[in-house]
């Protein structure tokens, strides 16, 4: 091997392309004409290297090897930097003119040509036996000099005729190979044994490798499986929200048509029937308004949390082998469960236990037709609120019998206690031990036609360590953010449009309850906006039921009407940090925005 002054720093550009290519392919990557250049880029920029190093030994052997060998090297080595040259400005052309397709394929053709004439033109080598200097001469070479000036031309010209497409982060490689180039060609016009032109472009390849399109895949096939899955839930909410939200009309409607009957009924018997079905369809109504739909009231520091992990989707898997093996060739059962379902934290055993106690009635008193299972859940924060609805098409109950059911509460009596152990209860026991849970029963039953029983029950939701990376990332970036509470719309638009002018993100909530479990959850804000006048939770509330929590250290501010503006001190006082009048709301959030 010839050692000469930059045959180590020729290895070592080796070594580090080499392990620059190994560091790019092991990472994923997108597939597009950009990164296709830049591998093209690597690959030639690799052999170059190692040209330059065979350059090197053919110079000092040129008078013992065959003079076809030595000169077929000099020119692959004349042709790799007019290659990169042409590399460097078809990447040009890519990013100033977007072109992914046309052109781009209409220059594949044109380094040949460019490479053509080295072949023909003659070559020669220079031998300055004094200094012990070896370098290449001839028409050869000239004609490579005038290809990467006019190249560079080119170069140069695309990037400032088309500044306004290109981004500054993909044209700094561009210029500093321009002025690098430039040095480095006069460099070995002066010294022309002085070949640092391949260290240059190795250098280009490197600082191109975080300026080019590649995201990270890994992250981007998360996302797109996160967008799926978003997607998905967004479809199984809406159609529980849809089947809800007709469910609710029934009773009203069958409220009014009853209200209807009975205004021209004068039996008593009849009377007293009708007005218990009423209330029936009241009680079912508000269950499905304040159990199931009312998410306000969902709320860890509620939920009856034991802090057992389970999945609910293997649970409702094992009943329904079970409860197939239970029923007849006459009954159909149907499970429905959301496409998602997260690890929730309770007592399992015991919804477990009734889950199969109701299904097993269902068996029991279902002859023929099917029993159908549903599962859907409402997620906010750290709480799930999980609704089961079983349905057959049985022998059915008097409402006198639901009514009993329903109506059954207090402790648990011994007998009752000693048979937890069963695997079935009765559905009073149900009733007792759902409520002991903190969930709620509505049966709707009709003789004759079948019996639907909906459960609810608030459970703990728990989250993989791995979230924790990045709800600190979500914690560490620079964006400003802000909560606003108000229950007034057109207040809320206005806020919103003036943060969003200022470059702020922003959550909009409707009630304090919301807010305060927001901060529960570990969100954290530039700074909190409450309207002081809200239903349910007042402003006021809202800051206290926030204080409470620990490390609660975010700037409150409250937003009071032009009434209550004399008595915004003592606001003050209880604990927010500063006041908007709504009255100038406009200068007063952008003082609020500049002070914090």
């Amino acid at each position: 091997m010839i050692i000469t002054k930059l045959t180590f720093l020729t290895i070592f550009c080796i070594i580090f392309i080499a392990t620059l290519m190994v560091v790019y392919f092991l990472k994923g990557r997108i597939k597009n004409t950009e990164n296709r250049i830049y591998v093209q880029m690597l690959f030639v920029n690799l052999f170059g290297l190692i040209l330059q190093f065979l350059n090197a030994t053919a110079s000092y052997y040129y008078d013992t090897w065959p003079l076809i060998i030595s000169n077929i090297i000099f020119k692959l080595y004349l042709m790799y930097f007019v290659v990169f040259a042409f590399l460097v400005f078809k990447y040009t052309v890519l990013i100033s003119l977007n072109e992914d397709d046309g052109l781009i394929k209409a220059l594949r053709a044109v380094p040949f040509v460019l490479c053509l004439p080295i072949i023909f033109l003659p070559i020669g080598l220079n031998t300055d036996a004094i200094h012990g200097i070896n370098y290449t001469i001839g028409a050869s070479v000239t004609y490579v000099y005038a290809m990467s000036v006019l190249l560079a031309i080119l170069v140069l010209a695309f990037l400032i005729t088309k500044r306004r497409n290109v981004k500054r982060k993909k044209a700094t490689p561009l210029y500093l190979f321009l002025i690098l180039g430039f040095v480095g060609m006069l460099i070995q016009r002066s010294n022309p044994e002085m070949m640092i032109t391949c260290y240059i472009e190795s250098f280009i390849c490197f600082l191109m490798y975080f300026t080019i399109e590649n995201p990270d895949i890994k992250m981007l096939n998360e996302l797109y499986k996160n967008k799926e899955l978003m997607e998905q839930n967004y479809e199984d909410k809406y159609n529980f929200l849809f089947e809800m939200t007709q469910e609710a009309r029934k009773p009203l409607i069958n409220i009014n048509n009853l209200s209807n009957e009975l205004r021209m009924e004068d039996d008593p018997k009849k009377l007293k029937d009708g007005l218990l079905t009423m209330n029936s369809l009241v009680r079912q109504l508000d269950f499905s308004i304040n159990n199931i739909l009312n998410i306000s009231s969902l709320d860890i520091q509620k939920v009856k949390v034991v802090n057992n992990k389970y999945d609910l989707e293997k649970i409702c898997r094992d009943l329904e082998v079970r409860v197939r093996n239970e029923i007849g060739e006459t009954v159909k059962f149907n499970l429905t469960m959301p496409s998602h379902i997260p690890t929730l934290l309770g007592d399992y055993m015991k919804i477990r236990q009734i889950l199969y106690s109701l299904l097993m009635n269902a068996c029991q008193n279902t002859e023929n037709g099917s029993i159908n299972m549903k599962v859907n859940l409402i997620e906010k924060y750290d709480v799930a609120r999980v609704i089961f609805d079983i349905s057959d098409t049985g022998c059915g109950m008097p409402i006198e019998m639901v009514n009993d059911i329903l109506s059954t509460t207090g402790s648990l009596e011994q007998n009752e206690i000693d048979n937890l152990e069963k695997k079935e209860f009765n559905l009073k026991v149900c009733q007792k031990v759902i409520k002991i849970m903190g969930g709620n029963l509505m049966i709707k039953s009709t003789v004759g036609e079948g019996t639907e029983v909906i459960l609810t029950i608030d459970q703990g939701v728990y989250h993989e360590e791995d979230n924790s990376e990045l709800e600190q990332y979500e914690n560490a970036i620079s964006y400003r953010k802000v909560l606003i509470v108000s229950q007034d719309k057109s207040r809320l638009n206005v806020i919103e449009k003036k943060l969003s002018d200022n470059n702020i993100t922003y959550s909009s909530l409707y009630y304090g309850m919301d807010a305060i479990d927001r901060i529960k959850s570990g969100k954290k804000y530039e700074f909190i906006l409450i309207d002081d006048d809200m239903k349910e939770m007042s402003g006021l509330m809202t800051l206290k039921g926030m204080q409470e929590i620990e490390e609660f250290d975010i700037p409150v501010i409250v937003m009071l009407g032009e009434d209550k503006e004399h008595i915004k001190e003592h606001y003050l006082s209880d604990g927010f940090s500063d006041y908007i009048i709504l009255d100038n709301l406009d200068n007063e959030l952008d003082r609020i925005i500049e002070k914090y």
